[in-house]
């Protein structure tokens, strides 16, 4: 295999801590513990987020041992290569490639019924159609669409650029956990009895 070039480094420790993070939490940490505490209770979200979690360390050590040993560009694909041959790394681009398609957009429709959620009145505006009892509403398309082109338009401006605004959104985020921990500690109505 000939040497391929070094990549330079665009990511400080921080952004990348940042990345991972946003990678890490989303719709499932916020929005379905709500819905799993109906239907499993408390221990129920426990047990199932710690038995993510141990997959998730287990998925993170493998590729800190395939990084040590391959320090090449490509990610699973280079993988699939090395260990595998060029068929396997073929089918291992295209699913991979058909899998972030699939997260993108599926983050973009999550962002939608985020505000849905939180700002039902403004979203439910230009109804459209339904889809198995769930009503599809313009205003909902229209913010989806802009979140892909603006995420799309940050990432084209290059990894550095994207990885400042996901630290930025990343201390937007734990700055709300915070804030929204220790308010919600404050309300007199809060004691460990409705933990």
């Amino acid at each position: 295999m000939e040497k391929r070039a070094t990549l330079n480094k665009t990511l400080k420790p921080h952004w990348v801590w940042a990345i991972a993070l946003g990678s890490a939490i989303g719709w499932g940490a916020f929005v379905q513990p709500i819905d799993w505490m109906e239907t499993a209770g408390p221990l129920g979200v426990i047990i199932g987020f710690s038995i993510g979690a141990l997959l998730m360390m287990l998925i993170a050590v493998s590729y800190g041992f395939l990084i040590r040993g391959f320090p090449v560009s490509g990610g699973e694909c280079a993988y699939a290569y090395i260990s595998l041959g060029r068929t396997h790394a073929f089918i291992s681009g295209w699913f991979l490639t058909l899998g972030y398609i699939c997260i993108v957009a599926l983050n973009a429709s999550a962002f939608a019924l985020m505000i849905k959620y939180v700002f039902p009145i403004v979203i439910e505006n230009f109804y459209l159609y339904s889809v198995a009892g769930w009503d599809i509403y313009g205003l909902e398309i229209i913010i989806a669409t802009l979140a892909l082109v603006i995420f799309g338009y940050l990432n084209i401006k290059g990894a550095g650029f994207t990885g400042q605004m996901q630290f930025v959104f990343a201390m937007a985020i734990v700055a709300g956990v915070v804030i929204l921990t220790i308010t919600v500690g404050f309300q007199p109505g809060a004691g460990l009895s409705n933990v």
